[in-house]
């Protein structure tokens, strides 16, 4: 049984939607008869968002807000509402009524059927060419180098088991990749489709320089899905394919000297290159060990990429049950058993 299903709606320069974006989201909780709070992360704004975010909190207990010192982007704040979210089922969205809130109720109907990712694909989008086109691109790039078919990386509303996203890493742009991530630990992934309505106040955040973020994060997304947990692996795999050649070229040419007393010299830079190759295979071998100690210390610490200026949440409630709270109480045991005589 569902007890709470938590929003989060990152907002960055959005005073004038707070109040309708939250009013929508009442009419449809309510009349679903679902109970619910929103955690809404100001990302820095410049305007009165977190001013706006304040006093919508003061007249209703189930708004949230969290405020950051300077913009730190969307990934940040969608890991910072994880962060402080209470529910069974998160739900992450828009802020700017984009993501209408009246499909809520499909992605928990989906979530109660067991999948632990309710993803969402656009359509009806109303968006120019210059923003579909580089999206479609990513979204095929991700979906060949990943094992997950989702039809939309690049759409936030989704609905996901808050015990199964909360211990996932995001960070840089990754928010659009969570379901690699997710698909790590749980492969009970679906989605639906949900309409994009145009934007009634303020303006885009979007451009063109994002698409390049974007590419660069796919490339980082290839070695997430096959190799984060294993990175030896991949670091290996290289390291023999250069090494066996190497190691194959100094053989032949020991073998030579040995045998028929030919001088290594005669063939220099084949020698080069041979020392070269094996030389280059043991550095990559000895940063794979390193990369697997690096992999270790992550799992057993956890620390926030974020700095909060303001809450409308009372300090104990947002600091305890945390992830950065637990790991703080961790990092406190492992300091006291260090200094046991």
């Amino acid at each position: 049984m569902i007890r709470l299903i938590s929003i989060i709606a990152p907002m960055y320069n959005e005073q004038e939607n707070v109040s309708p974006f939250l009013q929508a989201l009442r009419e449809t909780m309510e009349a679903a008869q679902l109970p619910f709070e929103v955690v809404l992360v100001d990302d820095g704004s410049r305007d009165d968002t977190f001013q706006a975010i304040k006093e919508e909190a003061a007249r209703d207990s189930r708004v949230k807000g969290l405020s950051f010192r300077r913009n730190f982007g969307q990934t940040t704040a969608i890991r910072a509402g994880f962060d402080y979210v209470t529910g069974d089922i998160s739900i992450t969205m828009d802020g700017d009524l984009q993501h209408s809130p009246e499909y809520i109720p499909q992605f928990v109907q989906k979530i109660e059927e067991g999948y632990d990712l309710v993803c969402s694909y656009r359509v009806k989008r109303s968006d120019g060419f210059l923003r579909r086109f580089p999206s479609k691109v990513a979204n095929i790039l991700a979906r060949r180098l990943s094992t997950v078919k989702v039809r939309d990386f690049g759409s936030t509303y989704r609905a996901y088991r808050t015990d199964v996203i909360r211990d996932i890493p995001i960070y840089g742009e990754m928010h659009r990749f969570i379901p690699v991530f997710v698909n790590m630990v749980s492969s009970r992934i679906t989605e639906i489709p949900v309409p994009v309505k145009p934007r009634l106040h303020g303006r885009s955040k979007y451009g063109l320089g994002r698409t390049f973020r974007v590419i660069s994060d796919l490339l980082v997304l290839l070695f997430f899905s096959g190799f984060f947990s294993r990175p030896s692996h991949i670091f290996g795999y290289i390291a023999l394919m250069l090494g066996l050649p190497g190691f194959a070229i100094l053989s032949w040419l020991g073998t030579r000297k040995l045998l028929w007393s030919i001088p290594i010299m005669l063939n220099g830079p084949l020698f080069m290159l041979g020392v070269l190759l094996c030389l280059v295979a043991v550095q990559l071998f000895t940063t794979g060990i390193v990369c697997e100690y690096l992999v270790r210390i992550y799992y057993n610490d956890a620390r926030k990429s974020y700095s909060l200026a303001d809450t409308t949440m009372e300090s104990n409630a947002a600091t305890e049950d945390t992830p950065a709270h637990t790991a703080k109480l961790a990092r406190g045991a492992r300091k006291k058993i260090a200094t046991m005589p």
